[in-house]
Formats: structure tokens, C-alpha cells, sequence
């Protein structure tokens, strides 16, 4: 997706970064590079648009980001519930909260395996 740390990193690199992987473009973000710092602040951008649809569309409270990309700042999830929050419509979709998984970056992992094994049960 869009906010994906691929996609991230592609983006960066066609903005003039010279970086080489999500990593890289932490590092970078955090010492003050401010192609890199773009970069994360356009991912979380497009990660809470996601979230704040999902929210008016599911009428949840509480979004999890996880994953390794989600880790890319200190304030990275701060950034998305802001983001989801600018981009609501209504009030009830500026309500939802963004919270890191506790998981942290082996959560997309975790609930894939969980999903798997969910579905072997209900065979």
C-alpha cells in the first residue's frame, strides 16, 4: 500500500534520498534528514486516511498499527491519529484512537498465524 515501507522508501528515492531500506530512512528521519522526515510524515498521512475510513465505516474506537514500518518514529502513530482525525468527516470519526501493537513489528506475523489456525479449527 501506500503507506507501506517499500512504498515509503520508492517515494524517498524519487524525491533525491539516497538511502537503501526503511531503516535507512529512520536513521535518516531522526537525524533530521528532511527528505526522510517527508517521507515518514506522507506514510502516516495516508495511513490515517485509511484509518479514519475504516473508523466511519466500521464504527470502531481503537486502531492498531503494527508491523515493522510502523516503528519508523517515535512518533509515528501519533502522526497517523492525527492524520485520521484531520482527515474525519464527522465527529465520531475523529473519536478513534491509533495505538502501537504490542506485538510490535511481528504483529502482522502473529495475526496471520492466528487467522491460519482459527480457520484450521472451524474445518
Amino acid at each position: 500500500g501506500l503507506g507501506s515501507g517499500p512504498h515509503t522508501v520508492a517515494w524517498a528515492h524519487r524525491q533525491g534520498w539516497t538511502g537503501d531500506t526503511g531503516e535507512d530512512l529512520a536513521a535518516d528521519a531522526a537525524a533530521g534528514d528532511a527528505i526522510a522526515r517527508r517521507a515518514v510524515e506522507r506514510s502516516a498521512r495516508v495511513v490515517g486516511i485509511a484509518v479514519t475510513n475504516v473508523a466511519m465505516l466500521l464504527d470502531i474506537d481503537l486502531a492498531v498499527v503494527g508491523g515493522g514500518f510502523a516503528r519508523v518514529s517515535a512518533d509515528y502513530t501519533e502522526l497517523v491519529e492525527r492524520s485520521a482525525h484531520a482527515h474525519a468527516v464527522n465527529a465520531y470519526g475523529r473519536r478513534v484512537r491509533v495505538v502501537p501493537a504490542a506485538a510490535g513489528a511481528d504483529a502482522p506475523l502473529i495475526g496471520a498465524a492466528a487467522l491460519h489456525w482459527r480457520a484450521d479449527l472451524l474445518r
